[in-house]
């Protein structure tokens, strides 16, 4: 089973909407044993009640998350934990699957030697038109900076007892941080070239909402702590 480990929250008021979508490509996918697991931080009932909407629709697991509200890092965490499946795949509430193949296809990546795997994106602006194909692959600078796995919604990998969680001490780098602690424990991810997930980009994505300087403050901890 997939376990898709989804950490909500009230996203600017659009978080409905783009959970709404994703449901909707959760329904159309061919391969039906998989789980939702949300971790939402929001403080209203709005995506709990739509979570209830579509629970006769697939399993859906739902955990209101009082902690470290605000922290994408934390409720990442608590989605993760909260997996069953022996797969767990990374599905951040902004992005989708990008048809109705997207679960099949990383299934079957996931050989007997297969650990973590990155698979490409492509992006949208609107939910809509969908273009710039990304092919994810690893390098030994990733911790500079140099992300050219991309977004975590491309991860997913094998569920274990102790399964690597995302530093909840960082924003900016959180990311290549745990691609670097994936890499140190399972080595280089499998790199599936087909398409599985859309990146949403937008005014409110978290990138454009962190200053300079902590970007600044990350990257150099980064540096202390790989280089």
């Amino acid at each position: 089973m997939i376990s898709i480990a989804m950490p909500t929250y009230e996203t600017f008021g659009r978080g409905c909407e783009f959970l709404r979508k994703n449901f909707a490509q959760f329904e159309k996918q061919k391969f039906k044993n998989f789980e939702v697991v949300i971790s939402d931080h929001s403080r209203d009932n709005k995506i709990k009640d739509l979570c209830r909407e579509y629970e006769d629709s697939f399993t859906i697991k739902y955990f209101r998350n009082e902690e470290k509200r605000g922290s994408l890092s934390h409720n990442t965490n608590n989605a993760i934990k909260n997996c069953s499946g022996s797969i767990i795949k990374i599905l951040f509430q902004d992005d989708f699957l990008y048809d109705e193949d997207s679960l099949l296809e990383i299934n079957d990546s996931f050989d007997d030697d297969t650990m973590w795997l990155a698979t490409s994106c492509q992006h949208t602006y609107d939910g809509i038109t969908i273009d710039r194909k990304h092919i994810p692959r690893y390098n030994s600078e990733i911790f500079l900076g140099k992300n050219t796995i991309g977004n975590p919604s491309v991860v997913s990998f094998r569920n274990q007892e102790n399964p690597i969680l995302l530093d909840e001490g960082l924003t900016w780098m959180v990311d290549v941080d745990y691609y670097m602690k994936m890499h140190e424990r399972f080595g280089k991810p499998k790199i599936l070239e087909a398409t599985t997930v859309v990146i949403t980009q937008w005014e409110k994505q978290l990138t454009n909402l962190i200053p300079p300087v902590l970007k600044e403050k990350e990257r150099l901890m980064m540096v202390k702590r790989y280089a």
